[in-house]
Parts: structure tokens; sequence; C-alpha cells
């Protein structure tokens, strides 16, 4: 003769062994899954839900015409981010962008030596509160970093604003810094 266990009804205490342990963990385990398939897809609430943006460039930047080359593939990941974009003061945050690059140097030997630069940039987003200092250091942001032998190729800059706003938008903390590599804006 098999023994068989049927479950407990619902209004009954579960007793603390056996299959009703095995069965309030597997419910456990589900809920756990639910919770984390939530923050994997972007479906948990963030702290930028609802905000409202504002883009603001330095006075070089601007004064300089480089931000006809900044604004326009940070302002396409913005828009599809979910935030509000608002003209002029009163935005919740305000985004704002740094770019860098180093002097270069050698990299390998022999044949295969070549000249290599690494390019930086820096998508921030502080509070519209926050005073945002001369050198551009956001309460947060995220610094994408690649290596490449041409420091002034325009399609790998674009790919690295997109992936620094991306990166900040769903890395978002009130302040902190984070880099990511930037090695999948490499062109050849």
């Amino acid at each position: 003769m098999h023994a068989t266990h049927s479950p407990a009804p619902l209004d009954t205490p579960a007793p603390c062994t056996g299959p009703a342990i095995a069965r309030q963990s597997t419910v456990a385990i589900y809920i756990a899954a639910a919770i984390g398939f939530c923050f994997a897809n972007g479906s948990a609430a963030s702290p930028l839900d609802g905000k409202s943006y504002i883009i603001e460039l330095s006075s070089s930047q601007y004064g300089s015409g480089y931000g006809n080359y900044l604004v326009p593939p940070l302002a396409k990941t913005m828009a599809r981010s979910g935030l509000r974009a608002a003209n002029g003061p009163g935005a919740d945050v305000v985004v704002n962008i740094q770019t860098s690059s180093d002097v270069g140097k050698w990299i390998g030997t022999g044949a295969g030596r070549i000249w290599i630069y690494e390019v930086a940039v820096t998508v921030g987003i502080s509070p519209e509160s926050y005073q945002i200092p001369y050198e551009g250091t956001p309460a947060f942001g995220v610094k994408a970093k690649l290596m490449t032998p041409n420091p002034d190729r325009d399609d790998e800059l674009v790919c690295l604003i997109g992936l620094a706003a991306r990166t900040a938008l769903a890395s978002y903390l009130p302040t902190g810094h984070l880099t990511t590599d930037g090695s999948s804006c490499l062109r050849k």
C-alpha cells in the first residue's frame, strides 16, 4: 500500500516538516524568481520614473560647436528613457556630458605595434539643485572608456555616448561614479 500526501487546507496551519516545507520553499522560490525577473527586465520602479530632465552643456561645448556632436545621440537615448524633456529651469534632473582623450601610447611589439588612445565619455545625472562644478563632475555619472587607434571617430563617439547614457539611466544612484567598458563601440 502506498502512502499518499494530500496538501493541508489553506485555512489550516501547515506543519513545519516534510512536504509542507517543500511546498512553502517552492512558493518562496517562485516569488524570488518573479522579483528577480522584474528587476532584470526593468519592471521595478526606478528613482527616475516620472522625472523631467534638461541637457546641460558647458559654455565651451556650446561655444565651440562641439555640442552639435554631443547632443543628438544623448537626446536620442534620453527620448527612449521614459523621462520627460523639459525646457529651461525647473527640471527634476540635469543631464550633462563630458568627453576626454589621452595623448596615446604604443601597444604591442614589432609589426603588431600600434598607437592607441583612450577615449572616454561621461554622462552625468544630477538633481536640478546640484551645482555642477566647472570641470563637469556630476552627482552621479557613468564613464564609458574605449581604447582606439583613432580618437576622432564620430561613430565611436556616438556609440560611447549612448552606452554611457543607457548605463547611467539603468544604474542610477543619487551619488557615485561608475565606469563601463566601451570596447563594443570600437570600429575597425
